[in-house]
C-alpha cells in the first residue's frame, strides 16, 4: 500500500530518538536530544514511566527548548505532560487511553502515535485514528530484556493490511535499517544506539544516512503516495 508522506509536518521517513534519564551516558537528556536532533533525528520521544507528572513537566519543558522548530517532541504515555508544556503529540503504551479519547482531549492538530507488538493492535491503531504504530521489539534490544522479539516479519505484515506508517522500534541499527525499511517501516526508533553512544551526535548521522539510503531503496509497493 501505499504511505501518506507525512505525519503532521514531518516527513518520511522518521528518525525517532527515544529519550530517557535511565539510558542517556552521563544522565543529560537536554545535552543528548540536542546532540540527537544537530546529527539528524526528525522525532523525539520523551519516555520516563515511572517520574513524577511536575518533574516530567519541567524536564519536558526543557527538551522543547531544544527541539521546538527542528523536530517533533512526542511524551510517551502522558496527555497532561504533553498537554501541559504544547507537545507535538502524544505516543500511546499498547494498552494506554484509547486513540480516540486522547484525539478528545489533545485536539486535532496533534499527532498521536500506538505502540503495538502484534497485527491485530496495528490494525485497531489505525481503525481509532492513530497517525503512526510504534511496532515492536523487531530485534533484540538490551532496553527490552525478557520481550521476545517479532522480526520485520511484524512490519510486513501490517503495511500488507493498512497505510498507517510503521516506526520500527528495538535493536535498530545501522545495519539492520535496510531490513526494517524493505519490510515496509517508515521510520526507526532509537533509544540506547544513542543514547549510550560516545558521540551522539555522530551516532545519530551514521543513523541517518543509513535511513536516508535505505529510503531510496524501498520497494515500490510501500512508497509513499503523492
Amino acid at each position: 500500500m501505499a504511505l501518506p508522506t507525512r505525519i503532521g509536518r514531518l516527513r518520511l521517513p522518521v528518525l525517532c530518538f527515544v529519550a530517557s534519564t535511565g539510558n542517556v551516558k552521563d544522565g543529560d537528556v537536554e545535552a543528548a536530544v540536542a546532540e540527537a536532533v544537530a546529527g539528524g533525528a526528525t522525532m523525539v520521544m520523551l519516555r520516563e514511566p515511572g517520574m513524577a507528572a511536575g518533574k516530567l513537566a519541567e524536564l519536558a519543558t526543557r527538551v522543547r527548548s531544544k527541539t521546538r522548530g527542528k523536530a517533533l517532541l512526542v511524551i510517551h504515555d502522558r496527555i497532561d505532560v504533553a498537554q501541559t508544556v504544547d507537545a507535538d503529540g502524544v505516543q500511546l503504551a499498547e494498552d494506554g487511553l484509547p486513540t480516540r479519547a486522547a484525539r478528545g482531549l489533545m485536539g486535532k492538530y496533534t499527532v498521536l502515535g500506538r505502540s503495538a507488538d502484534d497485527h491485530a493492535t496495528a490494525l485497531q491503531a489505525t481503525a481509532e485514528g492513530a497517525e503512526w504504530v510504534l511496532a515492536g521489539p523487531i530485534y533484540e534490544s538490551a532496553t527490552q530484556p525478557g520481550e521476545k522479539p517479532t522480526g520485520p516479519k511484524l512490519i510486513a505484515d501490517i503495511v500488507e493490511d493498512s497505510d498507517i506508517p510503521v516506526i520500527a522500534i528495538g535493536g535498530i541499527t545501522v545495519d539492520n535499517i535496510p531490513e526494517v525499511i524493505q519490510s515496509g517501516a517508515a521510520g526507526i526508533a532509537v533509544l540506547s544506539g544513542i543514547a549510550g553512544a560516545d558521540d551522539r551526535k555522530a551516532a545519530t548521522q551514521a543513523l541517518a544516512a543509513a535511513l536516508s539510503e535505505a529510503w531510496s531503496h524501498r520497494p515500490d509497493d510501500v512508497k509513499v503516495s503523492a
